[in-house]
């Protein structure tokens, strides 16, 4: 429930407040708590790793509403990326840990695997281009960095993090030595 005040107060601080550095708080609490979020499915009544709380649809739901909520579905998408990116790697994809579809059970191993880690790659997408868009460069770097050390500190902590910083890290130096190679080439 925890997960649902940070969510709240990220929504309100980009409600009451357009000043850019609101904007960029309510990122930083929409990542928080896009992190722990998804598991909020148990106290709706859903079973757990549903398909309706481990994917997009939470962060679309904010895109629906005002524009300046926007903020805070490009944070909540990333944190939710981060959360499916640590279940990627469960001990084993069975029972408890697969994807479930509401009144129709698991998707089975394969297709959870491949859900969460589509999911994780494309919020984390998407919660940088949302933050680019919204964003002057300067910011979008200091929100990434934020959002970083919030995925860094989640994902150190949490079953499956381990692996899914390490797939980040990897990413991370292939796009800065992408962008170095281009710049001497």
């Amino acid at each position: 429930m925890t997960a649902l005040l940070w969510l709240a107060g990220a929504i309100l601080l980009a409600e009451v407040s357009r000043h850019r550095g609101a904007g960029a708080a309510a990122v930083l609490l929409a990542c928080v708590s896009g992190t722990t979020l998804p598991d909020l499915d148990l106290s709706l009544g859903l079973v757990h790793r549903s398909i309706l709380t481990h994917g997009p649809l939470l962060p679309a739901l904010l895109l629906l509403g005002p524009p300046r909520w926007r903020p805070a579905a490009a944070g909540l998408a990333l944190g939710i990326g981060l959360h499916v990116a640590a279940d990627t790697f469960p001990n084993a994809m069975t029972g408890y840990a697969t994807v479930k579809l509401p009144f129709a059970g698991s998707i089975g191993a394969t297709a959870s695997y491949v859900w969460l880690a589509v999911n994780a790659l494309a919020l984390s997408v998407a919660g940088g281009v949302l933050l680019a868009r919204l964003f002057r460069p300067k910011w979008v770097l200091g929100l990434l960095a934020g959002s970083a050390a919030i995925g860094i500190a989640y994902l150190f902590v949490t079953d499956g993090g381990w692996p899914a910083l390490g797939v980040y890290a990897a990413f991370g130096w292939l796009a800065i030595r992408q962008r170095r190679q281009a710049r001497i080439g």
